[in-house]
């Protein structure tokens, strides 16, 4: 019998009994991402196992397929050596109930360069406690029932790029929080032994936050030196805060930025001094609500030397500022 017909026979088989002849899918491995690649295997256990062993230099490749679990990193490695974590196309880490755990979890970790994946479900998001010298890139953050991503515990010196925070806040709406830099002082005896969060200078370039409960980004006190360029911030038609970015830290730039807000686009608080001062917003394009204006400097703030650049824009007929620009 020639291969023709037994294809045409096979068909025909496989219609008469409506099921049981369709093939299991094949997930083919991505492409390396990084010379040196290693395939990491499918399953929540595959995943740890290669995590728990990351070792400087190691580039770890996610399989484009669906990994349900919670996830902890916290290796150390080295800035010519830095732990690689990639995805692609399909990678996705699903920590399923949004009412417990982390998706992801950088706890104490250094160097690691995780890209190009998407997380989604758990409490939160992607958490970097205490992580420093670490990028995160290419990363999608959706469905999480409190904040998105927070770096915080003394979190300094990382790169966020390219990253979209989505639908946060589905169990607690008032830490829905798209991205949470900095811990409350209220939290800092729980998170840092009582001293100032000090979650300092990270960089977020390209970011993408909409649809947050909360806050598309709120910048914590004790938190300094921080930039946020070239990205799209925006809450929720049913957000309950007032201005799409709180800004509490000191020497923050805000810059290149499109803004959207409730009622203020950005507002700027001291809640702890020095903190709350120093900090800068310019060439924004600011939209903020009917009642509100594109950067609200509030209280103690007004005296703390930050700066509103009259190069900020907003709508015609709304306000830019409750000070005056420069």
């Amino acid at each position: 019998m020639n291969r023709s017909l037994s294809a045409l026979i096979a068909v025909a088989l496989c219609a008469a009994a409506l099921s049981g002849c369709a093939p299991e899918p094949t997930i083919v491995p991505s492409a390396s991402c990084a010379p040196g690649a290693v395939q990491v295997g499918e399953g929540a256990d595959a995943l740890q196992a290669a995590l728990d062993g990351a070792a400087p230099g190691d580039v770890l490749q996610l399989s484009p397929s669906v990994y349900r679990g919670r996830f902890r990193a916290a290796a150390v490695a080295a800035p010519d050596a830095p732990i690689v974590l990639c995805g692609s196309t399909g990678t996705v880490l699903d920590a399923g109930d949004v009412a417990d755990g982390y998706a992801l979890h950088l706890e104490g970790a250094a160097y690691w360069d995780v890209r190009d994946l998407a997380v989604r479900g758990g409490q939160k998001g992607v958490v970097l406690d205490a992580t420093t010298h670490s990028s995160l890139s290419g990363l999608t953050i959706s469905d999480v029932g409190q904040e998105g991503l927070h770096l915080r515990a003394g979190s300094a010196d990382n790169s966020v790029r390219s990253v979209t925070v989505e639908r946060t806040g589905l169990t607690d709406p008032e830490f829905g929080e798209g991205v949470y830099v900095g811990s409350a002082q209220s939290n800092w005896c729980r998170y840092t032994g009582c001293d100032p969060d000090r979650s300092d200078r990270n960089e977020f370039v390209g970011l993408v936050v909409r649809d947050t409960t909360a806050e598309a980004l709120d910048v914590k006190e004790g938190t300094t030196g921080g930039t946020v360029r070239d990205s799209s911030l925006s809450t929720g038609a049913a957000s309950a805060v007032d201005s799409a970015v709180d800004l509490k830290g000191s020497d923050w730039r805000l810059e290149g930025n499109t803004i959207e807000g409730r009622v203020d686009a950005v507002s700027i608080h001291v809640i702890l001094a020095p903190w709350g001062s120093g900090n800068v917003v310019a060439g924004n394009v600011l939209r903020p609500g009917q009642a509100g204006v594109g950067v609200a400097v509030v209280g103690a703030a007004r005296d703390a030397g930050n700066t509103v650049a009259c190069e900020n824009t907003v709508a015609a007929g709304v306000s830019l500022s409750d000070v005056t620009c420069t």
